[in-house]
């Protein structure tokens, strides 16, 4: 099973077109992607339903998680709305776009507690660009919320790639994703954490087949095979027990 864990899909007109759903499904077959972990552009209830709506066809296909900006006043509320009536897996959080600091335990426990008593997945953007979201933030998130699985978008791209993977490799329930990364980025995770990481192509601002031959590249110079079926899908499937 081969599987993309970071993929926007559009709920606007006036957002990518590219990311429209069918187009997302014919680049998901033409690349022979099986599932994808999917999420709208920008935070907004109204957004989390039309993604809800614009999938419903594809139920095999999409894990799809609810973008909420922590700082709402109903943030919870969205959260709870998105899992229990909408039915989607997760959240997904963007500081930048929320301004809002990772460090901020207390902001982002209300919707941590649901997560960790459910023991669900947050995809969380982080890049080295931003102040208000480090690498190092997500080992006090981990240990303070264990029962949930967090992806750590980018994995600290460009510049704190490795403070990323000594993370994950610290962390139990941090995960990586290889979105934005570079090939040599890949190469230092099949090195020295394996099983830690999960294929993302950040589409449609990066391409499936862009990502995959990313992964395969990198494989073919540990020459590690498995390496290659653990970061395009195996990983995801055995931390969510996907068959």
């Amino acid at each position: 099973m081969v599987i993309d864990a970071h993929v926007h899909i559009a709920t606007d007109e006036k957002e990518n077109p590219r990311a429209r759903v069918e187009n997302v499904i014919k680049k998901m077959d033409e690349n022979g992607i099986d599932k994808a972990v999917c999420f709208p552009f920008a935070a907004g209830l109204e957004k989390q339903k039309k993604m809800a709506e614009e999938i419903r066809p594809y139920p095999e296909r999409f894990i799809p998680l609810a973008f909420i900006n922590p700082n709402d006043s109903d943030a919870r509320e969205q959260l709870l709305y998105c899992l229990d009536e909408l039915h989607f897996k997760g959240l997904k959080l963007h500081p930048w776009f929320g301004n809002f600091s990772l460090a901020n335990i207390e902001l982002l426990r209300p919707l941590f507690d649901i997560l960790n008593e459910r023991g669900l997945y947050a995809v969380i953007h982080c890049t080295s660009e931003d102040y208000r979201v480090h690498p190092v933030m997500f080992e006090r998130l981990g240990r303070e919320f264990p029962n949930v699985t967090i992806q750590m978008a980018h994995m600290g791209e460009v510049m704190a790639g490795e403070f990323a993977i000594d993370v994950a490799k610290r962390v139990p329930n941090v995960y990586l994703d290889t979105a934005i990364t570079s090939y040599m980025a890949v190469i230092h995770v099949l090195e020295q954490c394996p099983d830690k990481v999960f294929m993302g192509c950040d589409f449609p601002f990066y391409q499936f087949e862009m990502e995959l031959q990313k992964q395969k590249l990198a494989a073919e110079e540990l020459q590690d095979p498995e390496g290659y079926e653990k970061i395009t899908g195996e990983n995801f499937a055995r931390v969510f027990h996907l068959k």
